[in-house]
C-alpha cells in the first residue's frame, strides 16, 4: 500500500475522521501511532521485528543520556565553588565516556540491523568473489527482505539519539510516543528524515481541525499527483527503454536518458514529499522541506542544498562536522601542513571528512558499486571545486565575470544540471558494468542526431505532448516559487481563480496521467 494508491486514501480518510473525534483530542498521538503500525502491518509482519529494536534501543538510550546529561548539570550545581577545574574536567570527561558508551551501542545496532538486512548480500557477493580466486569455498546469498523506510527511520533515531547525547533535546519518556516517533507512517517510506525537536511537538500534542489545513494539503496532495502521474510515470517507461537496451542507443540518446532521468527521478521524489506533506497538514503537522529546486542550483554544492534536504543535513551535521574535527582530521591536517600550501593544508580536514561522507552517501542509497561511485564522482568534485575556489576567482577577475550577470548564472546553472545529468548514469543502469558502458559510450559515441527515435525512443507522441505539458507547468510553478511561495501567491487570487486552476488539475491527472492497478506505479526513492 503506496501513500499515491486508492487503498492508501481510503485508509487515510479513515484515520483523519477517528483523529478529529472531539473525544480523542488529547490521545491523537496514539490514533498517529496505531496508524503507523496498521500501515506498517500492511507492508508485511516480517518487518516488525527491526522497527520494535530501532524503537527500544532509541528510547533506552535517549533516556540513559538524559540521565547522564542531569546528573552532570546537578554535580555541577552541587559542588560548584568546591571543585578544582583538573576535577571537574576528569568528572566531565568520565560522563563523556559513558555517554560515548551509550551513543555507540545505539549506533552499532541500529546500523548493524541496517548493514544485515541491506548489505549482506553485498558484502557476501564481494568476499565470495576474492574466496573463490584462491579457493573453491563459496557463499549462499541471503533472502532478506529489506524492511519499509530502514534506511530512513534508521538515520532519523540515531540523530535524536545524539541530539539528545549533545544535549540539544530532551529524552521523551514515553516509550509509545517514541514509537510513533520512529514509525510517523506518511515519512517513513521515503523521509524526510526528520529531527527530533521539530517533528516531535507536532506529533505528540493536540491539533484542531482547519479547513485551511485541509484545503492547503489537498492542494499541495494534488500537485504531488500531477508530477507523479503525468510526469514521473509517463517518462518512467521510455527512459528505462533506453537503459536497459543502452547498446541500441548512440552516445547521445544515452546522455539524453540521463537529463530524462534526472528530470523523472525529481518529479517522482518530489511527488512523494509533497503528497506525505499534504496528508500531514490535514493532520496539522509540518514536515521538512525536502527540496527547493535544485535544478535552479549554480553549483554541485548548491544543488545538495536543494536536493534531499534532510539527508544533505543529516550527514553534514552527524557526519562531516565530527569527522573534520577528529583526532585523524587533526593529525592530516598537521600533516598537510608540512608539505602543501598554506591555503590547501587548511582544507585537509573537510577534504578528509566530505570524502567519507559522500562514500557513505552514496553507501547509503544502495548497496552496489555503482552508487559508491556515484557519491565518490560527487565527493570529488565537489572537493575539486572547493580547492580550486581560489583559480576560480582569479579567472573570473580576467575575463571580468560578474556574479550578478545573468548570462553566467544561467550559465553556471545549465552546466550544473548537465553535470548533475551525466552523475544520474550510475543510479540509472542496472549494473555498475553497465554504467561505465554508457559513460564509455556517452564519450566515444556522441553524434547528434535529429530523428524523433534518437530524442525519444520508444515514447509515444500523444504521451511526449502530456509529458511536455506536465514539464512546462512544473517549470512555471518552479520559477514563481523562486521568487515567492506559490501558495502564498496563491491565496491572493480569488476564490473561483484558485479553484479553476485546481479544476484543471485534476482533470489534467485524470485525462494525461498514467494509472496503475490501484491508482499509480511506486516511487522511485522507496527502494533505499
Amino acid at each position: 500500500m503506496t501513500i499515491n494508491s486508492m487503498s492508501f486514501l481510503i485508509f487515510f480518510l479513515g484515520i483523519a475522521i477517528v483523529y478529529y473525534l472531539p473525544f480523542l483530542k488529547k490521545y491523537q498521538w496514539a490514533v498517529l501511532l496505531a496508524a503507523s503500525y496498521l500501515f506498517y502491518f500492511f507492508t508485511g509482519t516480517d518487518n516488525f521485528i527491526y522497527i520494535l529494536v530501532t524503537t527500544v534501543t532509541t528510547h533506552v538510550s535517549a533516556r540513559m543520556l538524559g540521565k547522564k546529561n542531569n546528573q552532570q548539570a546537578e554535580w555541577l550545581k552541587v559542588q560548584k565553588g568546591s571543585r578544582t577545574k583538573e576535577e571537574t574536567a576528569q568528572y566531565k570527561a568520565r560522563i563523556k565516556s559513558e555517554k560515548n558508551r551509550i551513543v555507540f551501542f545505539d549506533i552499532v545496532v541500529n546500523i548493524g540491523l541496517l548493514i544485515f538486512v541491506k548489505y549482506s548480500n553485498f558484502f557476501i557477493f564481494n568476499i565470495n568473489r576474492i574466496l573463490t580466486v584462491e579457493s573453491s569455498v563459496e557463499l549462499k546469498a541471503l533472502n532478506i527482505l529489506v524492511p519499509l523506510g530502514i534506511s530512513y527511520y534508521t538515520l532519523q533515531s540515531i540523530g535524536y539519539v545524539l541530539d539528545v547525547s549533545k544535549g540539544k533535546t530532551q529524552p521523551e519518556g514515553n516509550v509509545f510516543k517514541t514509537a510513533l516517533f520512529v514509525s510517523y507512517f506518511p515519512q517513513i517510506t521515503q523521509g524526510p528524515i526528520g529531527r527530533f525537536d521539530k517533528l516531535a511537538p507536532q506529533l505528540f500534542g493536540a491539533h484542531g481541525f482547519s479547513w485551511q489545513n485541509l484545503s492547503s494539503g489537498c492542494q499541495r496532495i494534488l500537485w504531488g499527483f500531477f508530477k507523479k502521474t503525468v510526469i514521473a510515470d509517463r517518462m518512467n517507461p521510455f527512459v528505462d527503454e533506453i537503459f536497459l537496451n543502452f547498446d541500441q542507443h548512440s552516445g547521445f540518446t544515452l546522455f539524453l536518458g540521463c537529463v530524462y532521468f534526472s528530470i523523472q527521478a525529481y518529479a517522482d521524489f518530489s511527488a512523494y514529499m509533497d503528497i506525505a506533506a499534504g496528508y500531514s497538514q490535514i493532520l496539522g503537522i509540518g514536515l521538512e522541506e525536502n527540496f527547493k529546486r535544485p535544478f535552479f542550483s549554480q553549483s554541485l554544492a548548491e544543488y545538495w542544498r536543494r536536493w534531499h534536504i534532510t539527508l544533505s543535513s543529516w550527514f553534514r551535521d552527524y557526519l562531516f562536522y565530527p569527522l573534520s574535527l577528529s583526532a585523524p582530521a587533526v593529525k592530516l591536517s598537521r600533516i598537510g601542513r608540512k608539505y602543501l600550501p598554506a591555503r590547501i593544508a587548511k582544507l585537509v580536514p573537510s577534504v578528509y571528512a566530505m570524502f567519507i561522507v559522500w562514500f557513505a552517501t552514496g553507501f547509503w542509497h544502495d548497496a552496489s558499486w555503482r552508487y559508491i561511485l556515484w557519491g565518490i564522482a560527487n565527493g570529488t568534485i565537489m572537493i575539486s571545486s572547493m580547492c580550486l575556489s581560489e583559480q576560480f576567482k582569479t579567472w573570473k577577475q580576467k575575463l571580468h565575470i560578474r556574479e550578478e550577470n545573468k548570462f553566467w548564472q544561467l550559465f553556471r546553472r545549465l552546466r550544473t544540471f548537465l553535470l548533475i545529468s551525466l552523475l544520474k548514469v550510475f543510479p540509472a543502469a542496472s549494473s555498475t558494468g553497465n554504467s561505465l558502458r554508457i559513460l564509455k559510450r556517452i564519450v566515444t559515441d556522441f553524434r547528434i542526431e535529429f530523428s524523433y527515435q534518437a530524442w525519444f525512443p520508444g515514447l509515444i507522441k500523444n504521451y511526449l505532448a502530456y509529458i511536455l505539458f506536465g514539464l512546462v507547468l512544473f517549470l512555471m510553478v518552479s520559477i514563481r516559487q523562486e521568487k515567492e511561495h506559490f501558495r502564498v501567491h496563491m491565496e491572493r487570487k480569488s476564490f473561483v481563480y484558485r479553484w479553476c486552476l485546481y479544476l484543471v488539475l485534476l482533470c489534467a491527472i485524470l485525462s494525461f496521467g498514467m494509472f496503475g492497478t490501484e491508482l499509480s506505479g511506486g516511487f522511485e526513492y522507496a527502494q533505499y
